[in-house]
This record gives structure tokens, sequence and C-alpha cells, in this order.
């Protein structure tokens, strides 16, 4: 089964998806920025440096930088010049391109970081990993990391992805225009691995929250989750859905923009925007891929639970806190930064006493088996949540939450 997403008939998606103001010559996909800027929230302590962010003006949010830097003997992602012809473009991006594969089929995705994944959520289905096949042909396993069921979008983390891996930049719709030069690659049929398409952007358009780029460039069952690129090779819109039967030349992508804020931890939502001409009233805004599986409320209830165990376990690591507080006025310690609490670190060791002092020794003991007590109840509760699928992503979003993320938690 090749995986792509279809609309049961293209009457009801265009009455779902409205137009934006005919202006061909000037138009422009609604902006999502906003005026507002707000600090980011704390690095998480297991982020690891491949993963470069910066500070954005999305609220609370943090965002991938237009051109990625690269990790330490890493190539960097190559930005065309207007000068680069196509086919540069294309053999440029070939090996940042990449197959999926699941029990239920394929489709495609691309490197956005060595070892980050962007792809579409309906590719991955209910998986929680994946085979990755490189432009190589070298198959290697990804995990989910998250996926957002409104957006179809998911993310993939692969562990063992090479620190020279070849990424894609990420631009942004805010410039695009309709008539605009763009690139679909992807898995064609399932079975053409890179298969090139050529055509323009039909139209920018609106489904909802979600805004989605309209091209004629093939988009053939497999291409989801391929990249939709401009002629700088910037990746503006992820493919993930066509029309059928009579109709031509109708492919849909999401915006790059959504998947740059599901990378950031915004999961895929952006500032509202207004169009120059509102859409009709009454006209349903939905997009034509949405649909939710028992998997996905499954998914949604274990998050649920989640949540409120780990609340539950972190009023009692609050008290440890006090505790640790007062071993820390009276005792000499060796303290490892990068944790959510200091006395995670003395469950992996880098945070240790280094008084020779009996009752500072004799406290800490103590401290230990009460954070056994914590680290026990963490693990039950995110053992029953990985029975209930919820995603690694969404147990680091949650514990992260409640200052209580530490990486040994992940393995």
């Amino acid at each position: 089964m090749v995986l792509i997403g279809v609309a049961g008939a293209a009457v009801g998606l265009l009455i779902a998806l409205q137009l934006t103001p005919k202006h061909p010559a000037r138009q422009t996909a609604p902006s999502i920025n906003s005026d507002t800027t707000a600090s980011a929230p704390a690095p998480v302590a297991s982020a690891s440096a491949e993963q470069p962010v910066t500070e954005t003006n999305h609220p609370g949010a943090l965002a991938f930088p237009d051109s990625w830097a690269a990790a330490p003997g890493a190539a960097a992602p190559a930005v065309a010049s207007a000068s680069t012809s196509l086919e540069d473009v294309v053999s440029n991006s070939l090996p940042a391109i990449v197959s999926i594969e699941t029990r239920e089929g394929r489709g495609s995705g691309f490197f956005a970081a060595p070892q980050t994944i962007i792809t579409n959520r309906h590719v991955v289905s209910n998986n929680a990993s994946v085979t990755i096949r490189l432009a190589s042909g070298a198959a290697l396993s990804g995990r989910v990391e998250t996926v957002s069921q409104d957006f179809d979008l998911a993310i993939v983390r692969v562990d063992s992805g090479a620190a020279s891996q070849p990424v894609l930049p990420l631009g942004t719709v805010n410039n695009v225009r309709a008539g605009q030069e763009v690139i679909a690659i992807g898995l064609a049929l399932g079975v053409f691995q890179n298969t090139v398409t050529r055509g323009i952007v039909s139209a920018i358009r609106r489904a909802g929250s979600t805004v989605v780029l309209q091209t004629d460039a093939a988009i053939n069952p497999g291409n989801s989750g391929g990249p939709l690129l401009n002629r700088d090779g910037q990746v503006i819109g992820i493919n993930s859905l066509k029309i059928s039967g009579s109709a031509e030349s109708l492919g849909f992508a999401i915006a790059i923009d959504h998947a740059k804020s599901l990378l950031s931890g915004g999961g895929g939502r952006t500032p509202e925007t207004t169009f120059t001409s509102a859409p009709q009233s009454g006209d349903p805004l939905a997009p034509a891929f949405a649909s939710h599986s028992s998997t996905d409320d499954m998914r949604d209830s274990g998050v649920r639970l989640f949540d409120q165990n780990v609340q539950l376990v972190a009023r009692r690591a609050a008290q440890l806190d006090d505790y640790w507080n007062r071993i820390k006025a009276n005792c000499t310690l060796r303290i490892a930064p990068g944790y959510d609490r200091e006395w995670f670190g003395l469950w992996d060791g880098r945070t240790e006493l280094t008084s020779p002092d009996p009752s500072c020794a004799s406290a800490v003991r103590d401290l230990n088996e009460m954070a056994d007590v914590v680290r026990t109840a963490m693990a039950k509760a995110q053992e029953d949540a990985r029975h209930a699928s919820v995603l690694p992503g969404q147990l680091r979003d949650v514990r992260h939450r409640y200052r209580m993320d530490w990486t040994g938690f992940d393995r």
C-alpha cells in the first residue's frame, strides 16, 4: 500500500480550502510572524548539540534558524544562489531526502538536522518506529518523536544518523508568490525513490488554521512527506495531498512554518494570521487530511494520564528540593550542571558529595533513598504511557513542564 492523503472528492476539498486574494503578480502567503516578542523557554537538559535553536517572535516557542548551523564536521545545508541551475538545486537536495517504510506502506521524508527527519503524520501512521531508507540505499532505524494530527506532520529521530548527514534548509511561506517555480521530490508510487517533478505555486490557501500551498507539480502516491523546494533549494512545504479522479495538477503541501513550529515545541501552531479578504462565513475550513484513529484517542488519553502522574511525582520531588538545599548549605558537593533538579545528578554519578563529614554522607544516603522512590514512580508512569502509544517527544514535553526531565528516563 502506498501512503498519500487523497481527498474523497475534489468538490469537497475546494469548498474547504479558501483562495487568497487574486493578485497574481503580487500574491504572497499570509504572514506567520507575530509582532509580539516573548522569551524562549529554558533549554531541556537532554537537548542534543546537533539541534541548535534560537529565539523567535512566536510566543513561548523556539524556532530553528532559516539556515541551519551544522554540527562540528557536518555538511552545512547549501542554499542555492539565484544563478544556481535547477540541476544543481536537485543534486544538492537529493542526499537529504529519504523514503520511510512502515508495516502499512512507504512514503517520503527529509533531514532537517543530522538526526531529525520531517514527514507527514499519515506516513508514519500509528507506528512508534519506522525504517529510514537513505538515498544511498542504506537502512536506518527511526523513532517517531512527535506528531501533529491537526497539521498532518511528524518528526522522526534517527539516533544513528551521521553528523555529516546532508540536511535541507527550511524557508518560510511568508515570501512565497503564486506563479513562482517549485520542485517536488519523493518516492513516487512507493517505488521510484528521489523522483523529481517541477511546477509552480498555483495558490496559497488556508484550511482552518493550516496554510497550504497548491501546486501543479506532480505529487504522486508515495511523495507524501517529501519536500516542496523553491529555486534556492529551501523547503517551503511538505507534500501531503492530491486530488484524484478527473482533477488535474491539484497537489497540496503544508507550509513549512508549521513544521518549524512543531520542531520547536509549538505543536505546529502559529499565531493567527489574516487574509486581505476573509473566507466566506459558514464555509467548513478543515484540512482534508485530518482524521482521528483509535490509536490517536488512546495516545491522547495516555498523555493526559501521564501529565497527572508526573504532576503528583513532582510534588514529592519539590519536598526533596528543600532537603537538598539544606545539604548544600552544610556540606561540600560537586554539582554537575544541566539537570532540571540538581539532585538528579546523583542518579548517574555526575553530582556527588566531596565532604568527609559523616553526617553529610548520611544525609546524602537518605536523600538517595527518597529519590529512588521518585525515580521508580516516574519509571512506572513512563511505562504506562508507552503502552498507551505516547511518543518520546510527548513524554519529554510533560516531564520538562514539571521540571522532571532526566536523560535516563529515555533509556
